[in-house]
């Protein structure tokens, strides 16, 4: 899930804990949209996962 200024959290984070807002800015958490088309091309998702050290606590 992200928010406007791209915080992201798992689902279930964002859904139990955060009751869909951002801990952080308090904006709104939404799922990723999809890239697709021509951006997907261009620019591909990335494999790589950044991930906070410890996890969700």
């Amino acid at each position: 899930m992200i928010c406007s200024f791209e915080c992201t959290f798992c689902e279930d984070c964002a859904e139990t804990r955060f009751q869909g807002i951002c801990p952080n800015c308090k904006g709104q958490l939404l799922p990723r949209p999809t890239r697709t088309g021509a951006a997907l091309e261009k620019h591909p998702a990335s494999t790589k996962r950044v991930v906070k050290p410890g996890g969700c606590v």
